[in-house]
């Protein structure tokens, strides 16, 4: 809703959300799939009547729950937010206006430019939050260095890329996990879905873990497409083991490519001679679910030819910089890439929005230095929000000992034995480092009975 100075309010349509994990908006669209025309008119009816009732004066957006069977809905007000919205370029998108410009005029003292019947909505639009998370790994949120971020490339006719972060620049725990909104404006959801699936594919963060795979998987999934959404159905998903979005296989052009990339030096600045050969073995993961692949590559000119499998494959890198591939060709089939590699570190690839990692085998910890279950560590950096125990303390297995908070996520360290706490290396408010040694336990039989709190919800 907009309303000035003057006594005029009108509304701007509706816009969807639907698409939510742990009450946190993931998708948003304008206008939503379910709304028909009279429940629009009344939703902004009462929108507008709420806005006037209390005299605002300004943007604001007001939300209501709607429950129902399409053509029978009914709509609940829910509350309402007296500010612009993360996601209102949608409604930009299909209303052709520039609602920053009208907060600025109308806070001046201008009348609104339109009236109710000159609002015009044409096409679909949809946006996607772009979090640094791990969709794989519960959604934890991640921080570290932008290696690759160049939403330029995904920039077409109907795509819009609002973001925070420059590729060199760095991810920090201290704000919002979200870095990003990818927008597209199609004459239809359906294009709409299509422009917004390709522009996250062309735009892919590297240097640290994000959901790009997981939003281009969910706005092409049955229930999305087919508007059979509601708001936990993300979280009873979660719940049941249902993957939105499973770690993609590595696809054997990602292997092939590695290889190659290994071979010719890219990044490391002069080529070796063209008769060079090299072994290379090349792993993804670790534990038992690791995957180790051996191949060899010959130098062939400007191509690598690399032998896998039994099967020899000519790769040639394109768009080669000092420390990454643009894209390549594959037996002489040119396909799309980002490839960062350099001295001492992971081969990242970029491919239809998945990200995968590859690195050497003796780049990889040894057994020994597995994980010791009488040391809790931090799983992400942040701050301490809370220490539940001291020295002496005895614990039980699952017990929550301190609490890290993230991006606006609270994260538990837990006791992975029963035993008494050695020593607690922890402070509320100190900052901490991603691995960083919260609590020393000592492996021996509880000397009293411990009850681990409620766990701790998003902050």
């Amino acid at each position: 809703v907009f309303a000035d100075a003057h006594g005029n309010a009108i509304h701007l349509g509706e816009r969807d959300c639907t698409a939510q994990r742990r009450r946190q908006k993931v998708i948003e669209e304008a206008p939503s799939p379910v709304v028909d025309p009279a429940l629009r008119e009344a939703m902004g009816r009462d929108a507008v009547a709420a806005a006037r009732a209390v005299g605002y004066v300004g943007a604001g957006t007001v939300e209501f729950i709607v429950e129902g069977e399409p053509g029978s809905l009914r709509h609940y007000f829910l509350e309402m937010n007296t500010r612009l919205q993360v996601e209102h370029p949608v409604t930009e998108c299909v209303t052709g206006v520039d609602l920053v410009e009208w907060q600025i005029r109308v806070a001046a003292g201008e009348r609104l430019p339109l009236r109710q019947e000159d609002v015009r909505f044409t096409g679909h639009a949809i946006e996607a939050r772009l979090y640094a998370e791990d969709p794989a790994d519960g959604f934890r949120p991640q921080s570290g260095p932008v290696r690759h971020w160049r939403p330029g490339r995904a920039l077409a006719p109907g795509v819009r890329i609002d973001d925070g972060i420059v590729e060199g620049g760095e991810v920090t725990p201290h704000y919002d996990a979200m870095v990003a909104k990818i927008i597209a404006h199609g004459r239809d959801r359906a294009d709409a879905i299509r422009r917004l699936a390709t522009a996250l594919e062309e735009a892919p963060l590297l240097g640290l873990r994000s959901n790009g795979r997981f939003l281009c998987d969910l706005v092409r999934h049955p229930a999305f497409r087919g508007a059979a959404m509601h708001t936990a159905l993300l979280d009873e998903w979660a719940a049941a083991g249902e993957e939105v979005s499973a770690a993609p296989a590595i696809p054997d052009q990602a292997w092939l490519l590695a290889a190659a990339c290994r071979a010719a030096g890219a990044g490391r600045g002069a080529r070796p001679a063209s008769v060079a050969s090299f072994d290379v073995t090349l792993r993804s993961g670790v534990g038992p679910q690791a995957i180790t692949r051996a191949m060899r590559a010959r130098l062939d000119g400007d191509d690598v030819l690399v032998l896998a499998g039994g099967a020899e494959h000519r790769v040639r890198l394109l768009g080669r910089g000092e420390d990454r591939v643009q894209a390549y060709e594959l037996d002489g089939i040119r396909r799309r890439a980002v490839v960062l590699d350099g001295p001492g570190q992971a081969i990242t690839i970029a491919i239809d929005a998945a990200v995968h990692v590859l690195e050497e085998p003796s780049a990889y910890p040894s057994r020994e230095a597995a994980v010791d279950p009488r040391r809790a560590l931090a799983e992400v950096a942040g701050a301490v929000r809370a220490v539940l125990v001291a020295a002496g303390d005895a614990v039980v297995p699952g017990q929550q000992l301190v609490c890290v908070e993230a991006m606006k996520m609270e994260l538990w360290a837990v006791a992975a034995l029963g035993g008494v706490v050695r020593a607690v290396h922890a402070r509320v408010g100190e900052q901490v480092a991603q691995g960083q040694l919260l609590v020393e336990l000592e492996e021996q039989p509880a000397t009293a009975t411990a009850t681990a709190p409620a766990r701790g919800a998003p902050a």
